[in-house]
């Protein structure tokens, strides 16, 4: 039978405890006298800690103080600790910058008094003095510049151009061709029309010469479309959005037919009076009281210009089937009708205040305004086709960047009028009702002329007229030119 006695297991003699139990005796110390050091000064001394990072004892800080701004003072606390702020940076290491700042408020560990004590044995004394405690932190120093890097031999591959090189060296005949296309669209991203710049001339001379030719080809494609298309001539050496369609190149003659228009008077005289303008055009009514108050001279003859070429559009007629006109023509009135529709400023059926308008009384425009618009805008003579149609369409959106969103409330001779430095914003709901467009046409006429269209930001809700909130923002778009400007990439067809 098994025994009912339990063996105890023996332990061993490493499992002992080998700490004596007996305590070592404190080594007695002589008695110091303590006191503390009342210190003013705002040069205390300073604990600093690095956590995270190993600091070299042979780095030299320098020092930087700030005053602190309402600052609660105790009588208890160095003054010159809590009135000013001490801060180390050191950058004799190779590769760091070591920072050193006092805590804040809100850091639990600042609420505390930190003191160094000084001990002279033969004295038998201590000192305490109050101390500030300082966090250094290591940051790696930024990398060196684009030029030094360039000249080092050994650059790194990202992992695209890897990627690249393998494709072209193992890959299909179709993985091929997909690199290519890639190469071809990220050149042209960027191209307003068809001009390369420096990084994609250089990325082109290391390409194959068929490859090279292939882009460069596509460039001067891009280029003779956006030529070709009917638009207003874009600067695209600007460097601002004013100056990408100068009015020299809008209005023919330029500001020599601006000073010609007639109307401007009547206009001014009216807005004095505070009576109400009436014209034909929507984009011109709500707007014209604005522009003339803000006194700016030449936004008044802009926006006269923009009128008269809204006239011009209103008067033309239909043509019908006429064989050598083309499809879409419009036929121009008479020479003397279409004067008197031009220097009319309330509309073509030239009524004011439900009366109509003797002849007489509208100030008929000179015969050189007349015939500048019919060359620009009418070659052929009696009739415009549908490019010359779409070129006066595209013109009115170009010059509507002349006249900006609040012209009154930015001092009148400004030229920002509620635009941002760097831009130049129009709404084309009002020309888009004017021209008789729908929403797409209008907003592809901007976005030919290198524009952006995207919703009102909701801090311009009060610039735009919005008072729906976000509901009414969303169904609103604005056109926005900037530089770089945007054109809309030629297609290349799909594979077949």
């Amino acid at each position: 039978m098994p025994s009912d006695k339990i063996e105890k297991k023996r332990k061993r003699a490493s499992d002992r405890h080998e700490r004596p139990t007996k305590k070592p005796a404190l080594q007695t110390l002589p008695t110091l006298v303590a006191s503390v050091v009342e210190d003013k000064s705002e040069l205390a001394p300073i604990i600093a800690t690095t956590p995270g990072v190993l600091n070299s004892k042979g780095l030299r800080f320098n020092p930087y103080t700030k005053s602190r701004h309402n600052v609660e003072r105790t009588a208890t606390r160095n003054p010159g600790i809590i009135g000013s702020e001490m801060l180390l940076q050191s950058s004799e290491h190779e590769k760091m910058d070591f920072v050193g700042r006092e805590g804040t408020g809100e850091d639990v560990d600042s609420q505390l008094k930190h003191y160094v004590a000084v001990v002279d044995p033969e004295r038998k004394t201590w000192q305490v003095v109050e101390a500030r405690r300082v966090t250094i932190r290591g940051a790696l120093r930024s990398r060196k510049p684009v030029e030094e890097e360039e000249e080092s031999e050994e650059e790194m591959n990202t992992m695209r151009a890897q990627r690249t090189n393998l494709t072209n060296t193992f890959g299909t005949k179709q993985s091929r061709k997909a690199v290519q296309s890639m190469a071809e669209n990220a050149q042209l991203s960027n191209a307003p029309a068809g001009t390369l710049n420096e990084a994609g001339a250089a990325l082109i001379s290391t390409l194959p010469a068929d490859v090279a030719s292939g882009l460069a080809k596509a460039s001067n494609v891009q280029a003779e479309v956006q030529a070709a298309k009917p638009l207003p001539t874009p600067n695209l050496t600007a460097t601002h959005p004013a100056d990408v369609y100068p009015l020299e190149n809008l209005v023919p003659g330029g500001h020599s037919t601006l000073r010609q228009l007639t109307g401007i008077d009547e206009w001014t005289q009216q807005v004095e009076a505070g009576m109400s303008i009436v014209t034909g055009s929507r984009y011109v009514s709500n707007r014209v009281v604005a522009v003339v108050q803000s006194g700016n001279t030449t936004q008044t003859q802009v926006l006269r210009f923009i009128q008269l070429l809204l006239e011009f559009t209103r008067s033309l007629k239909s043509m019908g089937r006429d064989k050598g006109a083309g499809p879409g023509s419009k036929k121009l009135p008479p020479r003397e009708d279409l004067r008197k529709i031009l220097s009319s400023t309330s509309g073509a059926a030239g009524a004011k205040g439900g009366k109509e308008v003797d002849d007489s009384d509208i100030a008929l425009l000179p015969d050189s305004v007349v015939d500048a618009v019919r060359r620009r805008f009418a070659p052929q003579g009696g009739f415009l086709s549908k490019h010359d149609l779409t070129l006066l369409h595209t013109t009115i959106c170009a010059l509507s960047f002349h006249i900006p969103p609040q012209p009154a409330k930015d001092g009148g001779s400004s030229s920002l009028g509620g635009n941002s430095p760097n831009e130049l914003a129009t709404d084309p709901s009002d020309l888009r009702d004017d021209l008789r467009l729908d929403s797409n046409t209008i907003q592809q006429y901007f976005r030919e002329l290198g524009c952006r269209i995207d919703k009102p930001r909701e801090s311009e809700f009060a610039k735009w007229n919005i008072k729906g909130g976000k509901a009414e923002a969303a169904a609103r778009r604005i056109a926005r030119l900037r530089i770089p400007l945007e054109f809309p990439k030629v297609s290349r067809g799909g594979r077949k």
